[in-house]
């Protein structure tokens, strides 16, 4: 899962923003048991916590490039970084196996339209030391969550609220637009919060920021649509390879990798792929709750003996 933090306040001096970034990283250690790491470089704070998924020794983050001018924090899995690093190899002296340094590479070596081609669920801070330039991005589906907040000469970004309330010395106010937009919508409209003056970076976009210069929006990509012009059979099979292919993709680690199944057809249908189409058996994992209008576990078990997985269960209780 991972999580990363980003403070920049001038008007705070090194000490309190290396103190306020601890706290943030304390509240999101949830997010990665692995692994911390704080960097303060001049006024900003970049702060990572870390699952580790792939090259587990090394990749450690905050990563800087060998210059030291351009430090990055990342959260997430590129699933077609081997591809990627390939193509920048004859550019950049690797130094790692991870896909962490192929994500900087491919910034300071490209800057953000790199992101177009970066297949996978991400949220990222990336910051220029030199030109004193923050690059904030988020995946394409918005899989990864990313917060920020303007400041005073300044700016915070968390993976979590709770990490960002900790960044920013202020307490929070309600914004009462966001709060008619739940009561209307059920949910709060893209790039807002609760909380007045609280962003979210957009699913598919990047933002930049520098001192004195408000944070920027741009897109980078949004989903395609139109109609398809093939038959129901070749719609059929076209999708049948891209969820395979999606499955495939997603394998790659160096750690074990398990399914959650709760017995409904996203989660059963990712097993099946896993088990026939992947040649992996994994273990799987299921939630059951105690009142059975809600326990689905029976579903569960169905498909983890169809598929032979090695299957594990839980029960939440209110207790």
């Amino acid at each position: 899962m991972c999580g990363l933090t980003f403070l920049f306040s001038a008007a705070q001096p090194a000490e309190a923003l290396r103190q306020r970034s601890a706290e943030a990283l304390r509240r999101i250690a949830h997010r990665g048991p692995d692994d911390e790491g704080l960097l303060c470089v001049g006024a900003p704070a970049i702060g990572h916590r870390r699952l580790s998924i792939i090259d587990l020794q090394g990749s450690r983050q905050p990563m800087a490039d060998a210059s030291g001018r351009f430090v990055l924090a990342y959260n997430g899995e590129v699933y077609n970084y081997r591809s990627l690093r390939q193509r920048l190899t004859g550019r950049w002296p690797f130094r790692t196996s991870g896909d962490t340094e192929v994500v900087l590479a491919g910034l300071v070596s490209e800057g953000p339209r790199f992101l177009e081609e970066m297949e996978g669920m991400w949220a990222l801070a990336l910051w220029d030391t030199q030109t004193e330039t923050l690059l904030l991005a988020r995946d394409r589906m918005g899989k990864k969550p990313l917060y920020y907040q303007p400041l005073a000469g300044g700016i915070a970004s968390a993976s979590e609220l709770s990490a960002l309330a900790a960044l920013v010395a202020a307490p929070w106010s309600e914004d009462d637009d966001s709060t008619a937009d739940y009561l209307r919508y059920g949910y709060y409209l893209p790039g807002t919060t609760a909380y007045r003056g609280v962003r979210e970076i957009l699913p598919g976009h990047w933002a930049s920021w520098r001192p004195g210069v408000a944070v920027a929006e741009h897109a980078y990509w949004s989903l395609p649509t139109g109609g398809y012009a093939g038959t129901e059979e070749s719609a059929a099979a076209a999708m049948r390879e891209a969820l395979i292919e999606a499955v495939r993709k997603r394998l790659e680690a160096d750690v074990e990798v398990g399914a959650f199944l709760s017995g409904g057809v996203d989660s059963s249908l990712v097993v099946g792929i896993l088990t026939r189409h992947c040649g992996v058996t994994p273990k799987t994992f299921s939630i059951g709750f105690e009142d059975p209008a809600y326990d689905e576990r029976h579903y569960a078990r169905l498909a983890a003996q169809t598929f032979a997985t090695d299957h594990y269960e839980e029960t939440l209780t209110g207790r």
